[in-house]
């Protein structure tokens, strides 16, 4: 492909943009969920106008008027139905009745300042405001200086009201204290002074592609992952680097992380539960250490608030939550904390030499280990060839001597190359001859014999030792393993202070102001900061993707590297600010599950290319079908994260067969639940209405929390394809059940596309559709029944209408119906093991063999359900490295490991049997003990 032309690609992306259809307004919130009117309300003022002191928020506790008893019970139920969503807000002084907005009369109910909030419930009337977010000034201000006074100006007074109305082109606007709700469909446009409880936030604009437009013009655009993405990659060499994170990390998530640290595009992709979010952490984290900034983005505030927790559950350094987060002021203060912190440069070198220490005394671990899994592997080649060794003896006897360097042997006889290269190698043969007491036997046979002897001394050293055991070495791999992450999660925070100059510490001081201030306050402040001295001070960022924009700087490659998670539905438009404002990127998604949602037509694009000359990339521009994963894939290909690491077999069994083609290898195969039956359908008499509401659904979901929340399950989600039912299921949650059944039990409600991201204890399905066809190839669509089978952690209960579903959905029935069987394990490959399989079942133990684990194979699998234990028998086939790679999945997936060797045995398999379920007993009994 010839060099692409940035600024025509991202002029093609503005007009897709622009061509999207319109967002709708929403103009009116009382229509939410209602407005609970406050009036002259000092408790609601001190909540909004609040500034965090402490390490948390305080909270503002108020009395509820005895007359809005239902009204607050009602919000405060919906507010903990959408936990996540954050919908409820307390606003103050609305603009309330007929308006012209965007050059249209509207009915409008908007606060000139609001701010998310969460309510709590004590005693009787008693409640209590968390503030949950910034206080925003009136959207309807088209400059962000302007915001950023109003903000700042921000006062309880008629003047502020007049003053705010008139920047947005209100004139004259009388000033009423009556309650808004009343206001609304009036003949005359009023502000209702006072503070009201509502929920859900206002969109008053729907304008699209303008930034774009404006960043097709700029200086450097050529160098930044936005133009990598749409140019011909490049793809790195492939070797594997040792990779010391402070996060554990599988096979293929250090190869992601690898892989990034040298191309320009880095795409890893996974199914539910393969720990995507744990993966681009942990590359965060790999670039801060190597000197770079990272941005992270995601599509959604809660996605946002995740990765911040994961960086700084991590312990490394303090990420900049820089949006809209229930987190940032939190960080805010953290960053306060540090302002004068400077790095001691004696602290960080005595940091760096724990770091090496602590990955010094890991590589020690490994190489014991390796060592006697070497052995082990030689011992048993001395056995294959017994009956040889007095000859091998007679051809070089000094090999056999103690102290042999087997490693210069080896090396003597390889073959020279090159100059000389046979006069050489004759050189090198003739010195190892001296060394071996060899005469004139072919090199073959000399080698064999140096071979041969090696064996026999690595026979001869585990004797010495009793046999190979690792019941020492295995908890001092896994305790050497974390005391290595915390060391370099400690040496990593202070790294990233250690970069700061005078200007780096000039920028934290800023940025600490800018984050305690509102919205377009803040993105004024960050404006105001040199970008350079901003990332070098703080290295770490996290946002959402309309947060990017919003709020950084427009500044091209900002970044080193910026890192997008949920990029199979997000919209390549949307995704372009972040990649512009960084030199490389990592693209994070699940291409089977649902995508972005766009009405952009075939001959929109087809238009857009046209007129932009970009038709060469007319596959890749198609935004309505194509995802910024989809365009990744394109470029870079796509690092698969294969193993699931979240849920029972059964749950994800149907999804891993029919939506990842098998290519999922599950680490949740325990003996203790891989068998277990976690899905149950409940099939009732139901009719779906014209409307789209199935009421019969609706109450036996409604019966069924209530019976899960009664039994002590504490996070539950309630999920339909259908919006008219989660609507219905929404109602009857609220109306129904008490706020402390909704709160204690964890529950929420939505679609499928409404609740993709988020995971349950315990869903509960309704599938709304009945015995009648039109429904049903909605509920079929494959990427929305990927979404909906694999939300669960531990239980799925369906309800549905229709006795025998079509499609898809029907055979997701009938394999919840079918009760799961236990893990299929395969033949040992090995005598010992075949033997000693043989002689445990024979003492009356439960043995499986070959038993799968992820991408690994358990030798033997000894004992029952929670008592079941993972027997080692001989070295891994593939290697020391894949041995103690078992070993760190198996722990991480909580598995008890013992080892069974037969050099410990003296390869007797019933002296071991009889040993080994004595040693089992033992462990069983301390381990419950504990």
């Amino acid at each position: 492909m010839s060099r692409v032309n940035v600024s025509a690609v991202l002029r093609t992306l503005a007009r897709l943009s622009a061509a999207e259809q319109p967002q709708k307004l929403v103009l009116d919130l009382t229509k939410a969920a209602g407005l609970l009117w406050l009036g002259d309300h000092e408790p609601s003022w001190r909540a909004i106008t609040l500034v965090q002191e402490g390490p948390h928020w305080t909270p503002v506790s108020w009395t509820a008027p005895k007359q809005a008893r239902d009204e607050v019970a009602h919000l405060a139920a919906y507010d903990a139905l959408h936990q996540e969503d954050r919908l409820l807000r307390l606003g103050w002084a609305f603009l309330a009745g007929p308006a012209q907005i965007g050059g249209q009369r509207r009915r409008v109910c908007l606060p000139l300042v609001s701010r998310p909030v969460r309510l709590h419930h004590g005693l009787g009337l008693g409640y209590a405001y968390h503030v949950a977010g910034d206080a925003g000034v009136f959207p309807l201000i088209d400059d962000w200086a302007k915001t950023a006074e109003r903000e700042a100006a921000l006062a309880p007074t008629e003047a502020w009201i007049t003053q705010t109305l008139r920047l947005a082109g209100f004139e004259d606007v009388p000033i009423v204290h009556d309650d808004p709700k009343k206001l609304i469909s009036g003949s005359e446009l009023v502000v209702a002074m006072g503070a009201g409880l509502h929920a859900g936030e206002p969109v008053v604009n729907t304008e699209h592609g303008t930034a774009l437009y404006d960043w097709s013009g700029k200086k450097g655009i050529d160098g930044t992952a936005f133009a990598a993405l749409y140019g011909a990659a490049a793809e790195p060499d492939h070797h594997e680097e040792p990779i010391s994170s402070a996060l554990p990390l599988s096979h293929s998530q250090m190869r992601a992380v690898e892989h990034a640290r040298r191309a320009r595009i880095t795409v890893v992709g996974g199914p539910p539960g393969a720990g995507k979010t744990h993966t681009l952490a942990a590359l965060a984290l790999d670039a801060v250490a190597a000197g770079k900034s990272v941005l992270l983005a995601s599509r959604t505030r809660n996605a946002a608030d995740v990765l911040g927790g994961a960086l700084r559950k991590a312990g490394g350094p303090v990420p900049v939550l820089f949006g809209d987060s229930e987190l940032r002021q939190e960080m805010a203060r953290e960053l306060s904390d540090g302002l004068t912190a400077t790095s001691d440069p004696e602290r960080l070198n005595e940091l760096d030499r724990v770091r090496r220490a602590a990955a010094a005394a890991v590589a020690r671990v490994e190489r014991t280990t390796g060592g006697s899994l070497t052995d082990e592997q030689l011992a048993a080649e001395a056995k294959k060839h017994q009956a040889l060794m007095p000859a091998h003896r007679a051809v070089a006897p000094k090999v056999f001597d103690a102290g042999a360097d087997f490693a210069a042997l080896h090396a003597l006889l390889q073959p020279r190359t090159g100059f000389l290269g046979e006069l050489r190698t004759g050189w090198a043969v003739r010195k190892a001859r001296g060394l071996a007491g060899a005469g004139d036997a072919p090199v073959e046979d000399l080698r064999a014999a140096v071979e041969a002897a090696e064996q026999t001394a690595a026979s001869v050293r585990i004797g010495a030792n009793g046999g190979t055991a690792f019941g020492e070495l295995r908890p001092l791999l896994s305790e050497q393993d974390a005391a290595s992450r915390t060391a370099t999660a400690a040496w990593l925070k202070e790294y990233s202070v250690s970069r700061r100059g005078a200007g780096a510490r000039r920028a934290v001081a800023a940025l600490a102001k800018a984050l305690r201030s509102g919205r377009a306050a803040r993105r004024r402040g960050l404006a105001e900061i040199d970008s350079a001295d901003l990332v070098a001070a703080l290295p770490l960022w996290v946002g959402t993707l309309s947060d990017v924009e919003d709020i950084l700087p427009p500044v091209p490659g900002m970044f080193d590297l910026v890192i997008i998670d949920e990029a199979s539905h997000v919209d390549q438009p949307l995704a372009a600010p972040a990649l512009l404002r960084g030199r490389t990127a990592v693209i994070g998604g699940d291409p089977r599950q649902l995508r972005h949602v766009s009405f952009v037509s075939d001959q929109a694009v087809q238009a857009a290319v046209d007129a932009e000359g970009t038709q060469d990339l007319r596959d890749r521009l198609d935004v309505p079908k194509v995802s910024l994963f989809d365009a990744g894939a394109a470029t870079a290909g796509v690092h698969w994260l294969d193993e699931h690491h979240r849920c029972a077999p059964h749950l994800i069994g149907f999804a891993a067969a029919k939506f990842y083609d098998g290519k999922i290898a599950l680490l949740t195969t325990h003996p203790s639940i891989a068998d277990v039956d976690c899905i149950d359908t409940e099939r009732v008499d139901g009719d779906r209405t014209a409307k789209g509401v199935n009421q019969t659904e609706v109450g036996a979901v409604l019966a069924h929390v209530r019976k899960r929340v009664a039994a002590g399950v504490r996070s539950i989600g309630v999920v339909t394809p259908f919006r008219a039912q989660a609507d219905a299921l929404e109602e009857a949650l609220l109306s129904e059940l008490t706020l402390d059944e909704i709160t204690t039990g964890g529950v929420r409600v939505g679609t499928v596309h409404g609740v993709q991201g988020s995971e349950f204890d315990e869903v509960v399905v309704s599938l709304a559709a009945d015995a009648k066809p039109g429904a049903w190839r909605f509920v079929n669509d494959p990427s929305l029944l990927a979404v909906l089978t694999t939300r669960a952690r531990r239980k799925v209960h369906v309800i549905t209408s229709a006795p025998e579903p079509p499609g898809l959905i029907g055979e997701y029935l009938r394999h919840a119906d079918v009760a799961p069987t236990e893990t299929a394990g395969t033949e040992p490959e090995d005598e010992w093991t075949a033997r000693l399989a043989h002689e445990l079942r024979a003492a009356g133990l439960t043995v499986r063999t070959g038993y799968p684990v992820g991408q690994w194979r358990v030798d033997l699998v000894v004992g029952e359900k929670d008592g079941a234990v993972a027997v080692e028998t001989r070295p891994h086939p593939s290697g020391v490295r894949a041995h103690l790679a078992r070993w760190r999945a198996l722990t991480h997936a909580g598995w008890r490991v013992h080892d069974a060797f037969g050099s410990r045995f003296g390869d007797d398999p019933a002296r071991a049997a009889v040993e080994l379920t004595q040693e089992l007993a033992r462990r069983d009994v301390s381990s419950r003990q504990l």
